[in-house]
């Protein structure tokens, strides 16, 4: 469902400090004059001041405790697919990495001024600038990112930032899917009734590329002792069960269920050896459930891949720690009949 004017644009909204950024469920779809009392709420205001002050290793916490919504729409899980409600005229910017505090502000006052400009804001940092426009156009959906990214240049001239170089537009905030963080700062402007711009952006169609998902291969492992052998032939195991539950997925099921693979990274400690090859395994059954690499690119299945695979942390396994202990025991009778 696509919505075209600013008083019917609809967002979901997300807010969970423990995961921050790597939240993918919305906690409830707001309207956009919600957008604006949230920036304004006293919880902004204190945690955007916060930021101001903090270290790099602060800012990251700070910022785990900010909420973001989808600024494109309703999503029912923050992926591309899962899309419920489509904002088709709306313009996000993220301008960032300017010179000064000043430019920033002079750049937020400069975009409040211009027809089309929703809200403004410089961002908590204060050297960068946030802000939706209502185009007079509407973007068509399967070629959302494509169209902003190609009228790059073209929105610059229009808005009339050209001295700050297109450059400094932050095309992943074009991603369609992506989070727009809810930051206060008092140099900020915000317009319900905005006029959509005049200007119209040039449909850019996304570039298909045919890619054929990896196949599933089969690897040999040599080993060094029974232990080895035992632990591997586990891991192996629970690998090919993975391997055929997301053979088996499809739709909105997929990404959901990516998770998963850090309930077999976590035990690779147990093998290193193994890690690269299971690894690729389950990079190539995720990319599997989709039509090609660079579909499951474009829908966060890769990232999500990558994130899960990073951050998740090592755990015991109740069953290897058996095996080691029957291994173990094995060895010392041995030893004890021998000598």
């Amino acid at each position: 469902m696509k919505k075209t004017k600013p008083q019917e644009w609809e967002f979901s909204l997300f807010y969970n400090t423990l995961k921050g950024l790597s939240n993918c469920t919305p906690m409830k779809t707001i309207s956009l004059q919600r957008v604006f009392e949230i920036y304004n709420s006293p919880y902004l205001q204190s945690k955007s001041i916060e930021l101001t002050t903090a270290t790099a290793e602060e800012k990251v916490k700070i910022k785990a405790q900010l909420p973001f919504v989808t600024y494109s729409g309703v999503y029912s899980y923050r992926n591309n697919e899962s899309i419920l409600s489509y904002n088709s005229t709306l313009l996000p910017l993220d301008i960032d990495k300017l010179p000064t505090k000043q430019h920033a502000i002079d750049l937020q006052f400069h975009l409040s001024n211009q027809q089309g400009c929703v809200m403004s804001i410089v961002s908590p940092r204060g050297y960068g600038v946030k802000a939706f426009f209502y185009l007079g156009c509407e973007l068509e959906l399967k070629n959302h990112y494509h169209t902003l990214k190609g009228n790059l240049s073209l929105i610059a001239q229009e808005l009339d930032i050209l001295e700050y170089g297109s450059s400094s537009i932050d095309t992943a905030q074009f991603v369609q899917c992506q989070p727009f963080f809810i930051g206060w700062n008092k140099h900020s402007y915000f317009n319900l009734n905005a006029i959509p711009t005049e200007w119209k952006i040039e449909e850019v169609q996304k570039k298909e590329i045919s890619t054929a998902p990896p196949t599933r291969e089969k690897y040999i492992t040599e080993f060094n002792s029974t232990e080895q052998k035992r632990i591997h032939k586990y891991i192996d195991k629970i690998t090919v069960k993975l391997e055929d539950y997301f053979f088996e997925l499809n739709g909105s099921n997929r990404h959901p269920n990516i998770w998963r693979v850090g309930g077999i990274k976590k035990y690779l400690h147990y093998a290193p050896l193994m890690e690269n090859q299971i690894k690729q395994r389950l990079f190539n059954a995720v990319v599997g459930m989709y039509e090609s690499e660079q579909e499951a690119i474009n829908v966060r299945a890769v990232i999500s891949f990558n994130q899960i695979w990073e951050n998740t942390p090592i755990t015991d396994n109740d069953l290897i720690e058996q095996i080691i202990k029957e291994e173990k025991n094995k060895k010392e009778l041995t030893e004890q009949s021998i000598n």
